[in-house]
């Protein structure tokens, strides 16, 4: 079953299943404001990404440059600087360990690509389709290792720990999913499992890193902790919305994708329920083909458009957004606590 509070989402465009395009830049633009308190620290990140990495081959350097020199929103190490702000964090490691928040996601994805043969990533091209498969598992591995370096350097083994569990629970993940590409009998359960083992526990990690540097209660790392689990299982609910709802251009995100890739999501599994039982054979029968023609994708686009899988998929998100809010309230109803939740809200994409 679906977990989360029975807080419901306003009707929208993206509910019944589609988005416009103003619609989706209005709400990119939104998220770009609830980033602003943050902004000066993500731009003095940057430039720190690359010269913290310690890379001495040419092929290795220009990986790094590209996976790293200016791309995507940076919602991991946001967290952490907005949980930094929370528990009044500001010591030597502030920078270090928001790039270790960085440099887990990249060299997740740069293995991801290699593993689901992904040529294109944020609108250009993937390391893997470049420079080979070879050379972008080896900078995945050169990043986690540095990663490690800098996790090691805080002195804290709860750091350590924590972060190495993220990793290792993120490939298990990776692993799981790839158990079940293709399997339309996916339980609603492993896919919730595949979820918090490869987008949660990093975002609870980052959440959670600044409470233990700072050395403040075990009451406000769990609760950081729990926040980021929560936000992480919106955070993947709803991009596994967008891809039967969302808009290529604005999210950079290639729709209409999941499926043929025999990544079996939400949309698709309420579907088993939901559709009638000739409607799901022809689904069924769908994921188990080598190539999905574009008419084949928009019939089960209108399926999903029919019984609003997409938009129950949002509503999940926005459920477990909620269950993130309410790990918030355990803090003071002040600045630094507002900023979070204004960003939460705001990865959900909303519509008031």
């Amino acid at each position: 079953m679906i977990t989360g509070s029975t807080t419901k989402i306003n009707q929208s465009p993206m509910a019944t299943g589609t988005i416009s395009s103003g619609i989706a830049l209005d709400q990119k633009r939104l998220i770009d404001e609830a980033l602003l308190p943050v902004a000066g620290e993500l731009e003095g990140l940057g430039p720190e990404l690359l010269r913290l990495l310690e890379c001495n081959t040419v092929s290795g350097n220009h990986i790094l440059n590209h996976v790293l020199a200016g791309g995507g929103k940076r919602i991991r190490p946001a967290l952490y600087f907005f949980a930094s702000r929370m528990v009044g964090y500001g010591g030597a490691h502030l920078i270090p360990m928001a790039a270790v928040c960085e440099y887990v996601h990249t060299a997740s994805l740069l293995h991801d690509d290699v593993i689901d043969s992904s040529a294109i990533r944020r609108g250009k091209p993937t390391p893997n389709s470049i420079w080979g498969d070879e050379a972008a598992v080896l900078v995945g591995d050169l990043i986690y290792a540095r990663a490690s370096e800098l996790m090691a350097e805080t002195g804290s083994l709860q750091i350590v720990s924590m972060f190495a569990r993220a990793i290792r629970l993120m490939s298990d993940g990776e692993l799981l999913q790839l158990e079940h590409l293709y399997n339309p009998v996916m339980s609603e359960e492993v896919y919730l499992k595949i979820i918090e083992q490869k987008t949660a526990v990093l975002l609870a990690a980052a959440c959670k890193a600044p409470a233990v540097l700072a050395g403040v209660s075990l009451a406000d790392c769990e609760a950081l902790s729990e926040f980021g689990r929560c936000l992480g299982f919106a955070f993947q609910l709803l991009d596994d919305a967008l891809d039967y709802a969302g808009t290529e251009s604005v999210f950079g995100k290639k729709t209409l994708s999941d499926l043929p890739e025999g990544k079996i999501t939400l949309p698709i599994i309420l579907l088993k329920s939901l559709a009638t039982p000739a409607e799901w054979g022809f689904v069924e029968g769908l994921i188990h083909e080598e190539r999905v023609s574009e008419a084949s994708m928009s019939r089960v686009l209108a399926l999903v458009e029919t019984y609003d899988t997409a938009g129950k998929t949002l509503e999940a998100a926005s459920n477990w957004t909620d269950r993130a809010l309410v790990a918030l309230a355990h803090f003071p109803n002040n600045s630094a606590r507002h900023d979070l939740e204004n960003l939460a809200n705001r990865l959900l994409v909303r519509f008031s």
